[in-house]
């Protein structure tokens, strides 16, 4: 739960508990969104950059962090 930022308390209360757990193991490498698409339901998907995602009616409920962080080089 650490990795996840909600960004809507109120609908976050609506997200199953399986859209959780698929969004923490996808986000690996990179962040991992939990959204209500416009038909209703609730999943977990690339970030709003994905040009499949970019158009619609979505809600954004939830950011899941990556469980891996790049090394910060060192200058």
């Amino acid at each position: 739960m650490d990795r996840i930022k909600i960004l809507d308390e109120a609908m976050w209360r609506q997200v199953p508990k399986d859209v959780i757990t698929e969004a923490e193991h996808a986000a690996i490498d990179s962040t991992v969104w939990i959204a209500r698409q416009g038909n209703g339901h609730i999943v977990a998907m690339d970030g709003p950059g994905d040009p499949e995602v970019a158009t619609g009616d979505i809600t954004f409920i939830a950011e899941v962090a990556p469980s891996r962080r790049q090394n910060a080089r060192s200058g």
